[in-house]
């Protein structure tokens, strides 16, 4: 071997060895502004894992209009959070609103707007969430209220809570409130 062609293999190789160590850099680093958060709900034989990323307002507008400004414009694709797409895992067949959703692996995302969101699953579970998701792999989606409370939520947040048929996955973020009825 030439030493022409061991020095190319050794930029190479030192190219390719910055971009990973790159990489894994910038995740840990979002990451650290974005914290991981892991809920779970289980009763009885159900058990629902959701896996998402918490953003901040950091005093930002959140949602709203994109002449605003708003981080997040009424009718545009929203990963649920930040980072990786937010994924959500059940072990058992589950209902959400009124479909049928198989016991899996999937993301979900939304599409916020003023007076409703539409949520969406996808079977595309490991992706970078940024991207939007490709369409025809939806699962299901439906449309949810949006309340609004007075009390500003700094972190977004996810949690489950129990109702007489099963639990709501409440997201609340900024003073936006949506419950995804899960049976």
């Amino acid at each position: 071997m030439t030493k022409r062609w061991k020095l190319a293999l050794l930029v190479f190789f030192t190219v390719i060895l910055v971009l990973v160590a790159s990489g894994a850099f910038l995740r840990m680093n979002t990451k650290k502004h974005s914290p991981v958060d892991k809920i779970t709900y289980a009763k009885g034989d159900i058990e629902i894992t959701i896996v998402y990323c918490q953003p901040a307002k950091k005093g930002r507008l959140i949602f709203g209009e994109e002449a605003d400004e708003a981080l997040q414009p009424w009718g545009e694709y929203w990963r649920l959070g930040a980072n990786e797409a937010t994924t959500f895992k059940s072990n058992t067949d589950v209902k959400i609103g009124d479909h049928h959703l198989p016991a899996g692996f999937y993301s979900i995302y939304a599409v916020p707007g003023k007076d409703t969101w539409k949520i969406s699953i996808n079977s595309a579970a490991k992706r970078w969430g940024y991207a939007e998701p490709n369409y025809d792999k939806d699962i299901l989606t439906i449309s949810v209220p949006v309340t609004y409370s007075d009390q500003v939520m700094e972190l977004f947040t996810m949690t489950f809570e129990p109702t007489d048929t099963g639990a709501d996955l409440v997201m609340h973020w900024d003073t936006s409130i949506v419950k995804v009825p899960l049976r």
